[in-house]
């Protein structure tokens, strides 16, 4: 091997580590329009059951600032964006469609405020392929299903409002199809969420 071909093979495999290192990181800009500033920011897939970790572990998004985010997300996939305040309130965004803008504005109507008999009002979308014939949502605490939350069955598509007594943040949820069973532990429900149930 000639000192110029192993020259050109070092330096294509520079340009690849590099490409490789950078192929994952998608780019967003978080612009705070709310009164206050934001300490923390989670970012995870739609279909995700947990929120993960700190996006803005050493930083804060003060009201009228932005911050830019170096995030491991698949922009053909919708994304579930979490931000935490001062003052502990969290601000939601569900299945945000980031495939056509890298700009995310966290704005006052992303405030989640509990409504004052406790409830949670949310959305289920069927995403499994099949009809449920059996949905039962228990705090991850609870030892047992209760009732079935279904009046009839719940078509493929199709979409389904709940409320459900606040009772924590995460909860479990089965589904009865009409082949299996399929449980979900540890789903984050919270206020107005959009919550799609698919079979993995």
């Amino acid at each position: 091997m000639t000192r110029r071909s192993l020259f050109i093979r070092c330096l294509f495999l520079l340009f690849f580590s590099l490409f490789l290192q950078g192929a994952g990181a998608l780019e967003l800009v978080m612009i705070n329009k709310t009164d206050s500033p934001l300490f923390e920011i989670y970012a995870v897939p739609g279909d995700s059951e947990s929120w993960g970790y700190d996006k803005l572990p050493y930083d804060v998004i003060l009201p009228g600032d932005f911050a830019v985010l170096d995030l491991d997300l698949d922009p053909e996939k919708p994304v579930n964006f979490r931000m935490v305040d001062e003052d502990g309130d969290i601000y939601l965004k569900y299945n945000v469609d980031i495939s056509s803008r890298r700009k995310i504005l966290i704005s006052p109507e992303d405030h989640q405020v509990l409504s004052q008999d406790g409830l949670l009002r949310f959305t289920l979308v069927n995403r499994t392929g099949s009809v449920i014939r059996g949905l039962y949502i228990s705090s991850e605490k609870d030892e047992s299903w209760g009732d079935n939350l279904l009046d009839q069955y719940l078509l493929d598509s199709a979409e389904k409002v709940l409320e459900l007594q606040n009772s924590g943040s995460f909860y479990d949820i089965r589904l009865d199809l009409a082949a299996e069973t399929i449980v979900k532990k540890r789903v984050f429900i919270s206020d107005r969420a959009r919550i799609l149930l698919t079979l993995f």
